[in-house]
């Protein structure tokens, strides 16, 4: 008899008892067809009276100025739509600036570095020297850097030594042996090119 009996089930353990994962959703992540249409109906704004113009007007050209919404700026509205009664027409209308003396205005090119004569004949000389002494390391950036000068100073100074111009021209022999065709052609022309400046004066 009691083998013919079913094993009951507990009451808390029955589905339609559990909350349903509609339920367990969070508010604000739940959005039903009301608020959806009530959302849509708030975006559809009617255009601004501005864009366009009354049946009963007559249709001619105009201009459509909507400015975005934000503070009232001097430098943004145009006198044209300012009322004749704004107080900042008159800040338009001051010649304050327009009176100014161009020559108090800061200048827009940059005034040049006034000449040093600072170096001494020993500066010159050490300059020679290191120059002479090893030229591989004591480059015209570096003597430029160090006594504080122009690197076109260092070349009236003292020129490259003959071995840095022999390695130089081998360096740019090597170079060219490594063109196509067509570099060394353009390469000829700028050359012809520079030859006849002087010939068309």
């Amino acid at each position: 008899m009691a083998s013919t009996l079913a094993v009951k089930r507990p009451f808390l353990s029955l589905p339609f008892l559990l909350p349903s994962s509609c339920e367990l959703m969070p508010l604000t992540s739940r959005r039903s067809q009301s608020s959806y249409r009530r959302t849509k109906q708030r975006l559809r704004l009617k255009p601004d009276a501005s864009f366009g113009s009354s049946l009963g007007q007559v249709k001619r050209d105009h201009i459509v100025y909507n400015p975005p919404s934000s503070s009232p700026s001097v430098y943004h509205t145009p006198a044209k739509f300012l009322p004749s009664d704004d107080i900042r027409r008159s800040l338009l209308s001051d010649t304050s600036i327009s009176q100014q003396n161009p020559a108090e205005l800061a200048s827009l090119n940059k005034s040049p570095d006034p000449k040093r004569y600072h170096l001494k004949p020993s500066d010159v000389l050490e300059i020679r020297r290191l120059r002479t002494s090893d030229p591989m390391t004591w480059s015209r950036s570096k003597l430029a850097k160090r006594f504080d000068c122009s690197p076109l100073f260092i070349s009236m100074v003292c020129g490259a030594s003959r071995e840095k111009k022999e390695m130089q021209k081998q360096v740019l022999e090597a170079v060219q042996s490594r063109w196509g065709t067509k570099r060394r052609m353009a390469r000829e022309d700028r050359t012809l090119r520079k030859e006849s400046w002087g010939r068309d004066c």
